[in-house]
């Protein structure tokens, strides 16, 4: 049985690695830009969880949870790397910088920008394995968990809104303008 950090990392790395073939067959060019596509994806899948470890050490650097995954670093050195990793992917961190939808939003206007503004494919293809990322982790919880937990860690930000009764549509939104905008980074 696999511990809940390597599924979490295991989900990502197969939705990226099958999106970014499906992007690579579809865009019909097998040359060198490739490497920045493939760099960019890799980059983004893991980009997205560096607000784990602002939250863990620098927000909330008092909590219990500091301290075990010091004693596991003290004893196992960068061997604790995976159950360092796991300790923050298990614990709830609600309140996370990058997991939110104002972060979304202005990630998809910044993705907007960078498709349509003819920049790099490295930074295209980032952009949108951030977005690719963040998609993952709001169904995966929005299927597996109530929708009030969800509600509560994206829209933190949020006030005065019943949020839980418009995330359905707000996740349908937010996964057909990625959507559209694969097509973009498939023509660039």
């Amino acid at each position: 049985m696999m511990a809940f950090g390597q599924s979490e990392l295991l989900l990502h790395f197969l939705t990226t690695l099958i999106y970014f073939l499906l992007l690579t067959l579809g865009r019909g060019k097998f040359d060198l830009s490739l490497v920045s596509l493939w760099l960019g994806a890799i980059l983004g899948m893991f980009l997205l969880d560096l607000d784990r470890i602002i939250d863990a050490f620098w927000v909330h650097p008092e909590e219990a949870k500091i301290r075990e995954i010091r004693e596991i670093w003290e004893r196992r050195g960068i061997w604790g790397v995976r159950g360092i990793w796991g300790k923050l992917q298990k614990d709830q961190q609600r309140h996370l910088i990058f997991h939110t939808v104002t972060f979304q939003v202005i990630l998809l206007v910044l993705a907007f920008y960078i498709l349509t503004a003819g920049g790099s494919l490295l930074g295209s293809a980032l952009v949108m394995a951030i977005n690719l990322h963040l998609l993952v982790d709001e169904w995966k919880n929005f299927l597996q968990i109530k929708k009030e937990v969800v509600t509560d860690w994206l829209f933190w930000q949020v006030k005065g809104l019943l949020m839980e009764r418009y995330l359905p549509f707000y996740l349908g939104g937010v996964s057909l303008i990625f959507v559209i905008f694969s097509f973009l980074l498939r023509t660039n």
